[in-house]
């Protein structure tokens, strides 16, 4: 595959760290990547690995997370289309979580130095970096400060609101139907609840007529302003 013609139809380039470059700009580091492809349970970096490589995810969803003492794996977070990996200006390193792929996936990925170079030479996409790290921090601290007063229902709530907004990239409002990245024992770590919670916050919302559930991990979005007012429900 030619990767300048990759670039030119990128279909995440408006999301992605280097859709601030023009392609006169962006051609020196997109004729350094390469294209790679992950099936499900695959892993991208592994914990203890050296940080050696950015990528930016097309498409397909990645969880970052970490074995705990007990040997339980616990998901951190989710990557979505458009979202960047990596640490440029870290040289050499060391991962302390796993990032690995929950769904085929596609990446753009690139030698750290190729971005920290093109970072250099264009402030503008270092700047983008800065500012999209800034804003990751802020959106957790605000989870953060919420976590503590968020019933069962915000959470399961939010965490499909925001596979909605995130999953291709559309507004809750485009919308109609979605499938969930994660299973519901996989939310229930995610989100600090049961299986059987999230099972019955899910069905609440059924019976509310705010989402639908055709099966699988499948949800119908029938009312995305009660979706939002629901992820926004405090104990």
């Amino acid at each position: 595959m030619v990767f300048g013609k990759s670039c030119s139809n990128c279909g995440v380039r408006n999301l992605a760290l280097c859709g601030v470059l023009a392609d006169q700009a962006l051609a020196p580091l997109a004729a350094q990547g390469q294209q790679r492809k992950l099936a499900r349970g695959e892993s991208l970096i592994r914990a203890g690995d050296r940080m050696r490589l950015c990528a930016n995810i097309q498409r397909g969803l990645m969880k970052i997370c970490h074995i705990n003492p007990a040997g339980q794996e616990v998901i951190l977070g989710l990557l979505w289309p458009g979202d960047f990996v990596g640490t440029p200006f870290l040289d050499g390193s060391i991962a302390v979580h796993d990032v690995v792929a929950i769904s085929p996936v596609s990446l753009c990925i690139f030698p750290q130095t190729a971005v920290e170079r093109t970072m250099a030479d264009h402030p503008l996409m270092e700047r983008q970096l800065l500012t999209r790290t800034l804003a990751e921090l802020g959106q957790v601290r605000t989870v953060l400060s919420r976590l503590a007063r968020a019933t069962a229902l915000a959470r399961v709530a939010g965490f499909i609101a925001e596979t909605a907004r995130r999953g291709d990239g559309a507004a809750p409002d485009d919308v109609r139907l979605i499938e969930l990245p994660l299973s519901r024992g996989e939310m229930a770590d995610f989100l600090g609840l049961t299986i059987e919670t999230v099972s019955r916050q899910m069905s609440r919302l059924k019976a509310a007529g705010v989402i639908g559930l055709p099966g699988g991990r499948r949800v119908a979005i029938q009312d995305p302003d009660a979706l939002a007012e629901a992820a926004e429900d405090l104990a």
